[in-house]
């Protein structure tokens, strides 16, 4: 499933398209621990046009922990949360 996803980041709107591929690499890392390194490889990739991956790396710069907001609010939006009720 690609869906594609704009987000409003430092006033420019940014279009992420995340893959099942992508979003399992980035589970899979962060389950490592790869916190930090997993976000910004998720966010970048996701990304799309250089106008846009170019305010994500300012971004990085100027806040560590900037990629890990934007990869939160990228998966809200492609794998939001399932309710799941257990009967008794």
């Amino acid at each position: 499933m690609s869906k594609q996803i704009v987000l409003t980041i430092a006033g420019a709107d940014i279009t992420f398209s995340p893959t099942p591929e992508l979003y399992g690499e980035y589970i899979g890392a962060m389950a490592r621990g790869e916190l930090t390194e997993s976000a910004h490889n998720f966010v970048m990739q996701s990304a799309e046009g250089d106008e846009g991956k170019e305010v994500l790396r300012k971004l990085d710069e100027e806040n560590a922990g900037a990629m890990l907001q934007v990869a939160g609010s990228i998966v809200g939006e492609y794998a939001p949360k399932v309710a799941i009720t257990v009967k008794k």
